[in-house]
């Protein structure tokens, strides 16, 4: 019987101590428990396994709030799993209105997710420690307003309307204020130099420069405009125009109008009008962004941008990229991550001054050979493809400071990674060969890059 009653012990205590602990930031920083200590013991993010986990996360926010709470409420989780694909810990804060008690919040969310994660475990486990970083909201969350404050600068509709030294005005802050129509106010400062109109409910947007001849800056992102519905007058001021998140279904004619544009932003917008014919007549933009925009195929006429320095291509459908790419030869960061692309350019050496590459989260098994005379490169991100064999080509690298190579398909520690010299991080996590014994079977191989101060995450 004492026996019995000793395994049984034994057995609770167990239990016990492999039971999950789920605290809020809060909870955390009272108990000594760092998310940051956390973090270095368990390795980042598996692909396979973050789906399940958000798919979890997002189902248990979901059930732990009303479906609708008005304000809404922001949820950030960080999960920490054991290699049995067991929850460890899930360290949790929650960013909502005054409106809510935050304690009482907690507590409810606490108790809600401790239900929800009994006996919970991840079936697609990669056979060792890892963390899964999300983000849910619930509801329609009120973020604050972003604004720069400052002598020269006007953060409201009320104090534009009465403000007195006019002149001195170069920053308008009129964003996140609910207009529906563009406020004549902005025409009582000349001097002005940045104009914020934001998140707004803008369905129409009409600019007359001529009354704003300083104007370097406009920002119309997050409203509701079309390509027949924002009009800027005729200028050689505008550098700058923000028009993410609107409705434009391709490059609005009106921007052919601001001849010294430099930085163009259209991401968030599905561009399905989108043609070499969209990319006439600006060749002075230097920064475009087209991330998130539901582009399958990149127009061949993107080659006459020729002043182009940054294309960020975040998020479309691509699964290739145009060879005429390569007449981009003023390009220095191309951003071409979570799309579908399956090889790179054959001449992307004629882009010889890019030096920030990220390929990340595609389909990619190996690399063009020409891509060796690529020597400006400093940053290249190849996480997240379908490499089995290490690219020989990195080795050619002499100025490269930082390679992503995480969560690829590499068997075995590639040792043609000693070849490369000067490198300063080397990013490994993900790979088949990064378990619980790859820190004392490729001792060698890691003391060797450690001697180079390499600085090598794993």
């Amino acid at each position: 019987m004492k026996v019995f009653l000793a395994t049984l012990v034994c057995l609770c205590v167990q239990n016990l101590c492999a039971q999950t602990r789920i605290l809020s930031s809060k909870s955390a920083e009272k108990e000594g428990v760092d998310a940051a200590t956390l973090a270095n013991d368990y390795a980042r993010d598996d692909e396979l396994a973050t789906r399940e986990v958000m798919k979890k996360f997002r189902a248990l926010v979901v059930a732990t709030y009303p479906e609708n709470p008005e304000p809404g409420i922001t949820v950030f989780g960080q999960f920490f799993f054991n290699a049995s694909g067991s929850l460890d810990y899930l360290l949790f804060d929650i960013q909502a209105s005054a409106r809510y008690d935050k304690d009482s919040l907690e507590n409810h969310t606490r108790n809600a997710f401790q239900a929800g994660l009994e006996g919970f475990k991840v079936a697609q486990s990669p056979g060792r420690k890892f963390s899964v970083m999300g983000i849910q909201n619930i509801g329609k969350v009120e973020m604050p307003r972003a604004v720069r404050s400052g002598d020269s600068a006007v953060v409201d509709l009320k104090t534009a309307l009465v403000f007195q030294d006019t002149l001195k005005v170069k920053r308008l802050f009129l964003n996140q204020l609910d207009l529906a129509t563009v406020p004549n106010v902005i025409y009582r400062f000349p001097n002005l130099e940045e104009l914020y109109l934001g998140s707004n409910r803008l369905t129409a947007v009409n600019i007359d420069m001529q009354r704003l001849p300083r104007l370097t800056q406009l920002h119309l992102q997050g409203n509701k405009l079309t390509n027949e519905s924002l009009d800027i007058s005729p200028n050689k001021t505008l550098t700058l125009l923000n028009l993410k998140d609107n409705q434009f279904a391709d490059i609005p004619q009106t921007v052919r109008n601001s001849k010294k544009l430099s930085i163009l932003w259209l991401g968030g917008n599905a561009l399905p009008e989108l043609s070499s014919r969209s990319f006439r007549k600006l060749k002075q933009i230097q920064d475009l962004n087209l991330y998130k925009s539901g582009i399958a195929v990149l127009p061949k006429g993107i080659k006459k941008m020729k002043n182009l320095q940054v294309l960020d291509l975040y998020y479309n459908n691509l699964e290739t990229l145009p060879s005429s790419i390569t007449k981009l030869k003023k390009l220095t960061h191309l951003a071409v991550s979570h799309n579908q692309i399956s090889a790179l350019p054959e001449r992307i050496d004629r882009m010889k001054k890019i030096h920030t590459l990220y390929a990340h989260h595609n389909h990619l098994s190996k690399l063009p050979a020409r891509i060796t005379k690529m020597q400006n490169l400093k940053i290249l991100d190849l996480g997240y493809n379908w490499f089995t064999n290490f690219p020989k080509e990195l080795t050619a690298f002499v100025r490269l400071e930082e390679l992503d190579l995480s969560s690829n398909n590499f068997p075995d520690f590639p040792e043609q990674l000693l070849e490369i010299k000067q490198l300063e991080k080397l990013y490994l996590r993900g790979n088949p060969f990064v378990n619980e014994d790859a820190e004392k079977k490729y001792s060698r191989q890691l003391g060797q890059l450690k001697s180079k101060n390499i600085e090598v995450f794993y």
